[in-house]
């Protein structure tokens, strides 16, 4: 696993996926690990390793609401 991307987040004990952004991945003894920065449902903004199986690619590029993208 390499490189940096938006991903959705689903947080232990939360009942929806936030979106995030992988900062560096890492392998462990119990598989990839993600360092994700999302901004939890209280609007606090957490950094946290989370485990590979945690997130989801997000297929399309985040809307920015400008013409160039």
């Amino acid at each position: 696993m390499a490189g940096v991307r938006h991903v959705w987040v689903r947080p232990a004990f939360v009942p929806v996926e936030l979106p995030g952004l992988v900062l560096h991945w890492r392998p462990t003894d119990d598989g990839w690990q993600g360092l994700v920065t999302y901004i939890d449902r209280d609007g606090r903004t957490v950094t946290e390793w989370l485990p590979a199986a945690n997130l989801r690619p997000i297929k399309s590029a985040p809307q920015t609401g400008s013409a160039y993208g």
